[in-house]
């Protein structure tokens, strides 16, 4: 059998989608959405969706591989990528029970969203990632919504699409929370991600401890 984080990407990467989002033509907070795609030596051979993390850097999944400008990949499935922007969303955590609507554009290139509300449940995709936990939500994404925001009904941005799961593999989970689920779309929580961004500062910028003449005085 194959790890559940295999099965996870395979979703992501192969499948269509856990129900039918919607298209959209406009709109001044979901537009903050951008396709992104993967690099050399495989040159937009994935796509995927990303975001603005501040006016320096970007966010999206690292199972994008080779996305150009990429300084850090997390230990959950993150990665942040130099990106410039004028304007940035407002980031917070988000809250069980309350509407979320994913956003990101599907392999036709067609901006699109799905719409539902926060479940309580969080999982763990993976053992090697250590404590990360993913939060999850019962409305629709699609192949290439990977990477893009989840915003709430404020406007602000809860967490970024990562996987859906599929009933076989929520079996697998063996969640009785998530057993009644018709459909489990799986975000990184804004939590998680600032976590990611504080790892990567502590790498791009170590802090070095004071010489020992110094700190006993």
């Amino acid at each position: 059998m194959r790890p559940l984080k295999s099965l996870v990407a395979a979703s992501v990467l192969l499948s269509g989608c856990n129900g039918m989002p919607v298209a959209f033509t406009q709109d001044p907070v979901y537009d903050q959405a951008f396709v992104v795609h993967s690099g050399g030596p495989l040159p937009y051979m994935l796509m995927g969706t990303a975001v603005q993390w501040n006016e320096e850097y970007a966010v999206t999944v690292k199972h994008i591989p080779y996305v150009p400008g990429s300084v850090y990949q997390g230990q959950g499935d993150i990665q942040f990528f130099r990106h410039k922007a004028n304007g940035v969303p407002l980031w917070r955590g988000y809250t069980p029970g309350e509407a979320v609507t994913a956003v990101g554009y599907n392999s036709l290139y067609m901006s699109v969203k799905g719409s539902g509300h926060a479940l309580p449940a969080m999982v763990r995709l993976d053992a090697k990632e250590g404590n990360v936990l993913y939060g999850t939500h019962d409305g629709p994404v699609a192949k290439g919504m990977s990477g893009g925001p989840v915003f709430a009904a404020d406007g602000k941005v809860v967490g970024i699409t990562v996987a859906f799961l599929s009933s076989s593999e929520l079996a697998a989970l063996k969640r009785p929370d998530l057993a009644s689920q018709s459909r489990v779309s799986i975000f990184l929580p804004y939590a998680e991600i600032n976590r990611e961004w504080g790892r990567y500062l502590a790498q791009a910028q170590p802090v070095t401890a004071a010489p020992t003449h110094l700190a006993s005085r």
